[in-house]
C-alpha cells in the first residue's frame, strides 16, 4: 500500500526521440510567447496611460473650475 505506479513509455529513456524534440520545441516557443505577450502588455499600458492623461487632466480642471467658479490661470 502507498506504492506509486506509473505508465512507462518506450520513449522514456530516449532523449533523441521525435516526441522529446517536439516537447522541447513547444516549451521553448511557449516561453518566447510569454515574453512577447508581457512586452506587448507593458507597451499597451504605456499607450493607455499616455492617452488617458489628457482626459484625467481635463476632468481635474473642470472640477477645479466648478469649485472655484472662475477659470484657472497657469
Amino acid at each position: 500500500m502507498g506504492e506509486w505506479r506509473s505508465y512507462s513509455s518506450p520513449y522514456d529513456g530516449d532523449d533523441d526521440s521525435e516526441i522529446r524534440k517536439f516537447h522541447d520545441f513547444s516549451r521553448a516557443s511557449m516561453a518566447e510567447s510569454r515574453r512577447e505577450r508581457a512586452t506587448e502588455m507593458a507597451v499597451f499600458g504605456l499607450v493607455l496611460l499616455a492617452s488617458a492623461w489628457p482626459v484625467i487632466y481635463m476632468m481635474v480642471t473642470v472640477v477645479k473650475l466648478l469649485l472655484t467658479g472662475r477659470p484657472l490661470t497657469e
